[in-house]
């Protein structure tokens, strides 16, 4: 969230707090809508909805977190040359269509009712990066997917990601995960008698 004075939204999402005669006021800038509420009640409200720092943490078997999105998969790449020099690859996405996310404590979800659908495992994802407006994610066999959410925020998906990838690695005994872009990769666990 940004944030100036007594003020925090998010650019994402359309939430707007403010701070107006010792009350917190909360908006939609997408729905006009706004409520009162106090700093206990919306952190509480917060952890209800699977805030960061919340129910992605905890140990449950039973966790699943979902949101609508607009997904999109890489359609084509292309090579970028430079004086005769290879210098990356730039992708053309496919059109978005509508469709849910859902993270649950093993897997990953994707449902979409033309564009396709699939499950993905945390231990094969190949990367993730969030940017201003949307979570990209390299999946098993090349595969790339956008995903620009409706109501709610790509840097808070792409913290809760990172935490379950995190958690998926050091339950599978993988090591601990040093970096998420451009790859993911993990530091193996120590041999036995070294620390």
């Amino acid at each position: 969230m940004n944030g100036k004075g007594d003020q925090a939204w998010c650019g994402s999402c359309g939430i707007r707090i403010a701070r107006r005669r010792g009350r917190l006021f909360v908006s939609n800038t997408r729905h006009e809508e706004e409520h009162e509420t106090n700093a206990a009640k919306l952190a509480c409200d917060i952890d209800l909805h699977d805030g960061f720092g919340s129910n992605s943490f905890r140990p449950a078997a039973s966790f699943v977190h979902s949101a609508r999105a607009l997904v999109a998969w890489r359609d084509a790449q292309r090579a970028i040359w430079y004086k005769g020099v290879l210098r990356g690859f730039a992708e053309t996405m496919a059109p978005e269509t509508p469709g849910t996310v859902a993270a649950r404590r093993d897997v990953l979800c994707i449902e979409t009712a033309a564009a396709g659908s699939g499950e993905w495992r945390y231990l094969d994802l190949r990367a993730l990066q969030a940017s201003s407006s949307c979570l990209h994610l390299s999946l098993p066999g090349d595969r790339l997917v956008q995903l620009r959410f409706a109501t709610d925020s790509p840097r808070r998906w792409e913290e809760m990601l990172r935490a379950l990838v995190r958690d998926a690695y050091r339950r599978a005994g993988q090591g601990a995960v040093l970096e998420f872009q451009p790859r993911i990769e993990a530091v193996g666990p120590s041999p036995p008698g070294r620390s």
